[in-house]
């Protein structure tokens, strides 16, 4: 598999570079949840049509418009999983057209986890990752919420043969003049 990683710090420069020299750069990622990670220690929020508990597993299944909240950063997905063993909350998994937010982004997949304690979020299945103009595609996104550090993933092709990520990044205004 190919895959990238980038210090949040290095973003910008990247993208900036990415718009200036396409496509040399065009593999790097954006990452529109490295502002929430003072979020992190807020409390998540769960709203959904219903819901089922499994006490003897610790876990709860919510269905339907589900939507997970941790400060800034928003979940939606057609279904969640929770495990919260001694009620504390320590793995999320959606499935279903799963959308995760910021103020400064998006990404889409079909299945998302997010790991509370290290603070991971892993999405997988056709990752569609957004910041304003800028769009990425993979097949994985790991994002390490505390560092802000984004990492996107694809998965070898039909031949074996390693994937590639795929980027389009939008000049910014006034460049292109």
């Amino acid at each position: 598999m190919r895959q990238f990683s980038l210090p949040v710090s290095l973003l910008a420069l990247i993208a900036l570079s990415a718009a200036l020299s396409w496509p040399s750069f065009a593999q790097e990622a954006v990452n529109p949840f490295a502002s929430v990670k003072q979020d992190m220690n807020q409390e998540i929020r769960i709203a959904a049509d219903r819901t089922t508990a499994d006490f003897e597993n610790e876990t709860a299944t919510y269905s339907g418009n589900v939507v997970v909240r941790q400060g800034q950063m928003v979940m939606r997905s057609d279904a969640i999983v929770i495990f919260a063993p001694e009620g504390k909350i320590t793995r999320i998994e959606a499935q279903g057209n799963v959308v995760l937010t910021s103020p400064n982004g998006s990404a889409e997949s079909e299945k998302a986890i997010y790991e509370v304690v290290p603070r991971l979020v892993t999405l997988t299945g056709g990752v569609v990752l957004t910041e304003r103009n800028n769009v990425m595609r993979g097949s994985k996104l790991e994002v390490r919420l505390a560092t802000g550090e984004a990492k996107l993933i694809a998965a070898p092709g039909p031949d074996g043969k390693p994937g590639r990520v795929q980027g389009l990044f939008a000049p910014a205004e006034g460049q292109g003049n």
